[in-house]
């Protein structure tokens, strides 16, 4: 077996185990939002209602929107607005109250001026707009490669450091995703919406939820390496 092929073996091998993780941990967090979403909570209370208490509560200066989709809540820092999928919005589930919250932690962040949440913020910013050239830089490094190897290389590092880039904001997004799930355990224990039975429950909901976003880190890898495999399938 020639040393190319071996190389080529392992790189789909990595990107196979990768692959596995990513979807494995994306059908965890579905699975187990669905199997809540069934559960009550001991206040009886939706998504809505829920986050119209917090907001006076802990005195938030936003807004409530709702959105279609599963999974698609949100907090906005821009127009101070807490998004709501319309499941979690009108069930008075453990889910839509376990989610809520950990959009409500993403709002105390944002009023407690956190300085991790709002570099990330920044820095999603600038990595979505950086992002866009990740690909043409890589053709135009690529194409140059069988011109002038030097121009060529220098390149293919910028896009490298763009791929970096994105992935720095991955891992920039992970504390502030835990935080925000420790403000919304602190919170749905403090004030009493959830019992200790369901708090247990909320936690592994939303542990499985940050093990999304561990995972999501090896999105770029994949998408890397398939666009790779393109390119190269198409020169061949």
């Amino acid at each position: 077996m020639s040393t190319e092929l071996k190389i080529v073996l392992i790189v789909c091998a990595v990107l196979l185990v990768l692959l596995i993780i990513v979807l494995s941990s994306r059908s965890r967090i579905k699975k187990m939002y669905k199997k809540y979403m069934h559960v009550g909570n001991q206040s009886n209370l939706t998504g809505s209602q829920f986050a119209g208490i917090a907001i006076n509560q802990l005195d938030l200066d936003i807004t409530l929107g709702v959105t279609d989709g599963e999974l698609t809540d949100a907090y906005s820092p821009k127009r101070k607005m807490l998004i709501m999928s319309r499941e979690v919005c009108n069930n008075a589930s453990l889910s839509s109250l376990t989610i809520v919250a950990h959009e409500l932690g993403h709002a105390l962040q944002d009023k407690k001026n956190d300085p991790l949440f709002h570099l990330s913020q920044i820095w999603g910013k600038i990595n979505r707009f950086t992002n866009k050239f990740f690909l043409p830089l890589l053709l135009a490094g690529i194409v140059v490669l069988f011109f002038d190897m030097s121009i060529a290389t220098t390149i293919l590092w910028v896009a490298l450091g763009v791929f970096l880039f994105n992935i720095l904001d991955k891992i920039l997004t992970i504390p502030v995703e835990y935080n925000a799930s420790k403000r919304a355990l602190w919170y749905l224990r403090e004030y009493h919406f959830l019992s200790p039975n369901e708090i247990g429950k909320a936690k592994k909901l939303l542990n499985v939820a940050a093990q999304t976003y561990i995972a999501s880190l090896f999105d770029g890898i994949i998408i890397f390496g398939n666009r790779l495999n393109r390119l190269f399938s198409r020169r061949k």
